[in-house]
């Protein structure tokens, strides 16, 4: 398969007219709805609406790729548009760039969509093809790029050639005031829990984070006083940070979907999709030797040539 395949003419936007990312973003998601690829516009637009940072690729100062797996989307599709000024970024105030490419799909093409997004970021790497793009007058000159037509897409993947292989991880008897900074410090949404031995015991994630501190901000913001921790938690630890004191060991989740090196990239685009999950441990004989999450699959499908 070739990345020029999943180029329509219908879906190319020259000139593309937004000042952010979220509303070039919105315009090229009125071509998708317009043409029924996305037959719900407003699941769609909420996607946008709330997008993560992990939702996005920036290919230097050149372009931004706000990608998206969602039911919203009929089948893969994408939408370009090159800007005549500067698009800012949201997010980074100091990122701007001219061109955007808005890649959707289904879930259940999550392995082709992964790849289609490293294939845009390798594409949009190269200077000269970003000149063409840049230069393209009209619909029918951006997709008869050359550049378009020579890209394959990357196959043969595993966990190995993708994963994070040094991994930052919590000890089950860190608080989970202490775990929760760390997570914000280095803007991770999970973070697996290991033992001494580096064996995997559980996972933290923003869910965890929610359920345990927000209640207690906001029972705090009323009264003062933080509300009484579950009974089961209680003893040994109501002294002193309330929630934040407990230990990671009493609140994480221990039903932890984990991956082997040795799968590939089908098997974790198949994982994600029928088990909604997007980060994984990597373990070996119980051991934890990597992580891998979507925005991992995408950076090294960027750099995969």
């Amino acid at each position: 398969m070739k990345l020029q395949d999943v180029v329509e003419l219908q879906h190319v936007v020259v000139p593309l007219t937004a000042q952010t990312v979220r509303e070039a973003t919105e315009r090229l998601a009125e071509r998708l709805i317009a043409s029924g690829v996305v037959t719900e516009a407003n699941r769609l637009n909420a996607v946008i609406r709330n997008a993560w940072p992990e939702d996005m690729v920036s290919v230097g100062e050149h372009a931004f790729l706000p990608h998206f797996r969602t039911e919203a989307a009929r089948k893969l599709a994408t939408a370009v548009g090159v800007s005549l000024k500067p698009i800012r970024w949201e997010k980074d105030v100091n990122r701007t760039a001219r061109i955007v490419i808005l890649i959707v799909a289904p879930p259940r093409e999550t392995p082709t969509y992964l790849q289609v997004v490293g294939a845009f970021a390798r594409l949009l790497s190269d200077p000269a093809t970003v000149l063409a793009v840049l230069a393209a007058k009209t619909p029918e000159q951006l997709i008869q790029i050359g550049a378009l037509q020579g890209v394959e897409l990357p196959t043969h993947l595993t966990v190995r050639d993708l994963m994070t292989p040094h991994v930052l991880s919590a000890g089950p008897e860190q608080s989970l005031g202490d775990v929760a900074r760390m997570m914000m410090d280095k803007d991770v949404r999970a973070l697996p829990v290991v033992d001494d031995n580096g064996s995997l015991v559980g996972m933290v994630t923003h869910r965890e984070l929610l359920k345990y501190l927000i209640p207690d901000y906001l029972q705090k913001t009323k009264s003062g006083k933080f509300r009484a921790m579950p009974a089961a938690m209680a003893a040994g630890h109501q002294s002193s940070g309330g929630p934040r004191a407990l230990p990671v060991k009493d609140v994480m989740s221990r039903a932890v979907l984990c991956v082997s090196e040795e799968q590939t990239l089908s098997d974790v685009a198949n994982l994600m999709n029928n088990k909604d999950v997007d980060r994984f441990p990597v373990v070996r004989e119980g051991i934890v030797v990597g992580f891998l999450t979507r925005a991992d699959l995408i950076r090294r499908l960027v750099a995969n040539p």
